[in-house]
């Protein structure tokens, strides 16, 4: 996929919710000096190996990237201006808090430049957001969306569904409400134990597969008969309204990651180059040194196949031959494959590889017995 795109982490967030495990902690008070001087020279040092690259997207995430001021992001945004071309159309998102966001930041924020609102609700009522760890109400959430559809012009919302004792009539019911709320882009996740999480040493568990699988078919087609179209795992979005900056994660495009603990994927020279950050909120804004590897041909094929699996248009073939130069067959193993097609999980034809609704229901197992 062609694009740039530049993801800045901002670690800290009010509290700690028990289901994340991102590179993320509780704090109150911030230098924001310190953090706009670290960001400018993590960016100027890869702008020095990426300025042939024209940015496409930028991603503020976290962490709670809301708590930032307005002025941190706007001296982000014209850093990043000033060290690379810019795409006029450039898809620039934050990721907010319905708690550390009012009318007056919003409108702040759109005048720093940020042209996409995600907003992370995740749950409709009031009782499973204090289960989540959340500290907005549903009224809190409801009038930060409402104001968000006034003020930007692409808004998105996060939901997490499978929670323990909700059945599908439960999610049926909530996920109804959440298509009310007209969004054209929605991010719905099934719960996930992470180890080392609140969660997992509680000894919380997700549903059971069958109520799993489900909750994600009745997702599907709720979400379908009103126009948001699932392009990934867990997203769904009217046809345009697809956040651009991820379609980079998921097919196989560039970008450079900033803060502690981002990831990025560029080229440089033909090499195909990984970055993981120092993932010490104390630590980076002092030294912004982390790992770099550079990945063989069939690192950077097992890495896009992965990811690009995960949406509606999968593998593309045309594109994929034109990065590596082969066929994306050439590192999977070929009776598995075969099968996977014959039993409907996947399927292969001239525009490249695609898996299945069913096949979605297993794609990790997919993934690691797919691969050579």
């Amino acid at each position: 996929m062609s694009g740039f795109g530049i993801y800045i982490h901002w670690p800290f967030c009010r509290s700690k919710c028990p289901y994340c495990d991102f590179a993320s902690e509780p704090a109150k008070n911030f230098d924001f000096q310190i953090w706009r001087n670290a960001y400018a020279k993590s960016l100027k040092l890869y702008a020095g190996r990426t300025a042939d690259k024209t940015v496409s997207s930028i991603f503020f995430g976290g962490g709670t990237p809301s708590l930032m001021t307005a002025q941190t992001v706007s001296f982000v945004i014209e850093t990043i201006r000033s060290l690379w071309p810019v795409e006029k159309n450039a898809e620039i998102s934050l990721e907010a808090n319905p708690c550390s966001v009012n009318l007056s930041k919003m409108r702040a924020f759109e005048k720093a430049g940020i042209n996409r609102l995600s907003v992370g609700v995740q749950a409709l009522n009031d009782k499973d957001l204090k289960f989540l760890g959340r500290l907005h109400t549903v009224e809190q959430a409801s009038d930060v969306l409402k104001n968000a559809k006034q003020i930007f012009p692409r808004v998105s919302a996060d939901f997490i569904y499978g929670r323990p004792n909700q059945s599908l009539n439960d999610w049926r019911n909530e996920l109804e409400k959440i298509l009310e709320l007209n969004l054209k882009h929605l991010s719905l996740y099934q719960l996930t134990i992470e180890e080392g999480t609140f969660f997992h040493k509680k000894g919380i568990r997700p549903p059971e597969d069958e109520l799993s699988a489900d909750m994600f078919e009745l997702t599907d087609r709720m979400t379908y008969q009103v126009g948001l179209e699932r392009y990934e795992v867990s997203n769904h979005a009217v046809q345009g309204e697809e956040c651009r900056h991820n379609l980079l994660y998921w097919q196989g495009g560039e970008w450079i990651g900033i803060g502690p603990a981002a990831h990025g994927r560029f080229t440089q020279n033909g090499l195909f180059y990984a970055t993981a950050q120092k993932r010490s909120a104390a630590l980076w804004p002092k030294n912004q040194d982390g790992e770099e590897i550079v990945l063989t041909a069939k690192e950077k094929a097992e890495e896009l196949i992965f990811m690009a699996l995960r949406t509606r248009e999968g593998i593309n073939r045309k594109a994929f031959r034109s990065l590596l130069g082969k066929e994306p067959e050439a590192f999977m193993h070929t009776g598995t494959l075969q099968d996977y097609q014959t039993d409907g999980f996947l399927i292969c034809d001239q525009k490249g590889i695609r898996t299945t609704a069913k096949g979605l229901m297993i794609l990790d197992a997919l993934c690691r017995t797919l691969m050579t």
